[in-house]
């Protein structure tokens, strides 16, 4: 006879009975989710409230370019709050910082990207500046195309850090 130990067939047909839900669930057409990319969790202790670097646009006298951050965040992360602060240095700045565009991975964060939007939205002391972006998943690009209206004069340099609070998914 088996030496049968308690609890073994219940852990048995529990595995099994997990398989076939499974299998039923791929023949009606529908999909388990891959171990190895990441889900929207729902358990509130993988997800953390957190902040990461964006990065750092400068114009210099006589330019104008756009300015693209790239970030590639190693853990999922979801944003909530870009902060943009600007400085002009060596005198007053003639033009305005612009956020053109706001991607992540290839998806952009608008419901239109024809006109830029003034980067003062984003100001630290911004009252109303919270974002539902979508889920940059590991190693998905975050973009944050920065503008100005007008190149700064001689001797004057404008810089805008950029940073965003968000959810970091674990």
């Amino acid at each position: 006879m088996y030496d049968n130990v308690e609890g073994d067939d219940d852990n048995l047909m529990g595995a099994i009975a997990q398989r076939m839900v499974g299998r039923r669930a791929v023949a009606r057409g529908g999909r388990i989710p891959d171990p190895q990319v990441p889900q929207r969790p729902l358990n509130a202790t993988n997800r953390l409230r957190s902040f990461m670097g964006v990065g750092i646009a400068t114009w210099g006298a006589a330019d104008a370019t756009d300015k693209a951050l790239q970030v590639e965040p190693q853990e999922s992360f979801e944003g909530n709050r870009l902060v943009i602060d600007t400085l002009a240095v060596g005198g007053a700045s003639a033009g305005i910082v612009l956020v053109r565009r706001i991607d992540v991975g290839i998806q952009p964060q608008s419901p239109s990207v024809e006109q830029p939007a003034p980067a003062a939205m984003f100001r630290p002391d911004a009252t109303y500046s919270n974002l539902d972006l979508q889920i940059a998943y590991r190693a998905n690009k975050i973009i944050t195309t920065l503008g100005i209206t007008a190149a700064p004069g001689a001797g004057v340099t404008v810089t805008a850090s950029v940073g965003m609070y968000g959810v970091w998914i674990r």
